[in-house]
């Protein structure tokens, strides 16, 4: 705010030493006031340091500070009646100085006893509640008689959003306040807030600044002025005192000097009182409320269900709101022109609040605006008062909840900063879930695809195992006939895994339906005519995906032919078992045949066996493992193959 006199930084070294001699005397003061007559030297002490701190051009704020400092280096607690006698000096300097003593004067403030006494008003009206609402509205009563004025009103600087709040007013609409919000250099009003200055205009309507306000009723008022509410440093806003004229009216410097005064007093009061706000009450409620985001936020991150995080955000907005009811409108992507109801608490039947034709225009006023909007419903409706708060996404306007309440609440700005959290957290769900809906349309897409592919690729690859089953039974030669087998039992096992990939999961299976699929195919084309094989697949829930799939399908089918072919030979039975489980990282595949065993001297590395070098190359190039032979105890052959399982598929 700016100051006709020069700053601290220009004070007279004597006027230093003065305010360090009077702060020092003041704190001798303090320690001695249980002493005879401490109490009078005590109140002495602290006139001459509210001069003194006058003098050395210091604000009143200030002091307080530094009478605060003086309290806690006392060690004594904070006493009113050196608050009351150190603004006392102050004053009486300030009137000294700046000679506001008129003489003549017919004023509400010609003379320095009625100034002085008007400031004591104000003090008192100031300092009489610490209830914020009541002190503001006590605090503009007291103003508006003493300076003889037609009124007055306070907006408290809102720093969250950034703009003036009306918080108290005389000779006003009462109904705007706690609803009209000024942005910070718009109107004379936000233009003093903005320049910390005081604007005295006694033709508000010419100044360049000037904003008329219709809903507020101010267009019969010709003069106006402006008074920042300032602590400490300029930019400690914490709001604007306006007086209003209906008749021209020409303040002087002495009575914008006293509105300064008293603006610093309410300032004070304005901080205490919110302080005070802060009470046991409060906090708990603020702690039921953080808990409340906190549940929803975890509940946000940790579902899908929309309908169940929208019923819980609509119960907790009336409860928390103490609203008769509350409603989460949405908007469907795909039909922007619709708006469905998601969620309301308590239902219809149980608390009607109001016709759908009165709500869903102001909802989409909300979103259209993206501003929360405060609508009084008609008459004949259940509710009073509507509240609607627009749930907002970096993308677009997704909805709204709507707030009904049977009379506006005291502390608007706590109900609209949580009513602002829980539409963040209704839209950040109703965000997931369209995205969640999205993939999942998606994902039901390249399913069908890659269905379909597996299925194109199972037929075809039937049709080649069929052709080269019928040019096995035509062969000439019967040395091409073996071969021929094979290739097609291996083809068919690669087609029985593309046929299991396209009716389940897409993405992974159990080594144990490949192992079932893969037997099924080698009892029609591996085992001959004549010989019981018994085929044993251990359970086991180990998992692979798709590419591992078709691998380890090619593997079962060699190790199978080889069992029966090599293993079981020309004897009428035989049983393979085929068993697979986890080790850490990695999965062990066994096949173990008992059969006649591996010859003797066989070396499995140097094998030129088709099948085996088959088997190799799959493990080693596509497992990334490792290939092992040895003999069964009790006779035959067991197979083992180690690899690696990708990580994020289940082992079991």
């Amino acid at each position: 705010m700016q100051h006709e006199t020069a700053g601290p930084g220009e004070a007279a070294e004597g006027t230093v030493a003065r305010r360090h001699d009077a702060l020092n005397a003041l704190l001798e003061a303090m320690r001695e006031q249980g002493a005879p007559g401490g109490q009078t030297r005590l109140l002495l002490a602290a006139i001459d340091f509210g001069e003194a701190v006058a003098a050395d051009h210091f604000r009143m704020e200030d002091a307080f500070a530094m009478l605060l400092d003086a309290w806690r280096e006392a060690d004594v607690p904070a006493d009113p009646a050196v608050l009351g006698a150190t603004v006392r000096g102050y004053t009486d300097y300030m009137v000294r100085l700046r000679g506001l003593v008129r003489r003549g004067g017919t004023g509400p403030l010609s003379s320095h006893v009625a100034r002085l006494a008007g400031l004591h008003r104000i003090n008192q009206a100031a300092t009489a509640s610490l209830d914020l609402e009541a002190m503001l509205q006590t605090v503009v009563n007291v103003v508006k008689q003493t300076v003889a004025a037609d009124s007055c009103s306070i907006f408290l600087y809102d720093q969250t959003s950034g703009t003036l709040v009306l918080r108290a007013t005389v000779g006003l609409n009462q109904e705007e306040v706690g609803q009209l919000r000024l942005p910070l250099g718009v109107g004379i009003t936000g233009e003093a807030a903005a320049t910390r200055r005081i604007l005295a205009v006694a033709e508000a309507r010419s100044h360049p600044a000037y904003l008329d306000h219709p809903r507020i009723g101010d267009q019969i008022y010709t003069s106006q002025v402006s008074v920042p509410l300032a602590l400490g440093a300029p930019d400690r806003l914490v709001g604007v005192l306006n007086i209003l004229s209906a008749a021209r009216r020409e303040f002087d410097a002495d009575e914008l000097a006293f509105l300064e005064t008293a603006a610093g007093e309410i300032a004070i009061a304005i901080e205490n009182a919110r302080l005070y706000s802060e009470t046991d009450a409060q906090l708990r409620r603020r702690i039921s409320q953080l808990a409340t985001l906190q549940q929803m936020s975890r509940m946000v991150a940790s579902t899908l269900d929309l309908s169940e995080v929208l019923r819980l955000i609509s119960r907790q907005t009336a409860e928390l709101s103490q609203a008769t009811a509350a409603e989460i409108y949405r908007r469907p992507r795909h039909d922007p022109a619709r708006l469905e109801l998601m969620a309301r608490h308590p239902s219809d039947d149980v608390a009607p609040v109001a016709d759908r034709a009165v709500v869903v225009p102001v909802v989409e006023e909300a979103m259209q605006t993206g501003a929360a909007i405060w609508r009084r419903l008609p008459a004949e409706e259940p509710s009073t008062f509507l509240y609607v708060v627009p749930m907002v996404t970096a993308r677009r306007a997704v909805g709204a909840i709507c707030v009904y309440l049977g009379e506006r609440p005291q502390d608007v700005q706590d109900m609209q900063g949580l009513l602002d959290a829980f539409s963040d957290s209704a839209a950040i769900a109703i965000e997931n879930a369209e995205l969640y809906e999205e993939a999942l349309r998606g994902f039901t897409r390249a399913s069908t695809l890659l269905q379909e592919m597996h299925h194109r690729v199972r037929n075809n690859l039937q049709m080649v195992a069929a052709l080269l089953s019928m040019q096995a039974r035509h062969a000439a030669d019967e040395g091409w006939t073996q071969p021929l087998q094979e290739a097609v039992s291996r083809i068919r096992s690669i087609a029985a895994i593309h046929d299991l990939l396209s009716s389940g999961n897409l993405r992974e299976t159990t080594v144990e339906r490949i192992a079932k699929h893969v037997v099924d195919e080698a009892i029609i084309n591996v085992v001959p005519p004549g010989t019981q094989v018994n085929f044993v697949i251990e359970p086991s829930p180990v998992h692979v995906p798709s590419r591992q799939a078709t691998v380890l399908a090619l593997l079962i089918n060699e190790f199978l032919a080889n069992a029966v072919v090599h293993g079981v030979g020309r004897r009428e039975r035989g049983e393979v078992t085929i068993a697979v489980r986890c080790e850490g990282d990695e999965a062990v595949l066994e096949v173990c045949d008992d059969g006649v065993g591996l010859p003797a001297g066989f070396d499995p590395v140097r094998s030129a066996g088709l099948g085996l070098q088959i088997a190799r190359t799959l493990v080693e190039v596509d497992l990334h493992g490792s290939l092992h032979l040895r003999a069964r105890e009790g006779g035959g052959t067991v197979v083992c193959v180690r690899f690696p399982l990708p990580s994020g598929v289940e082992s079991g």
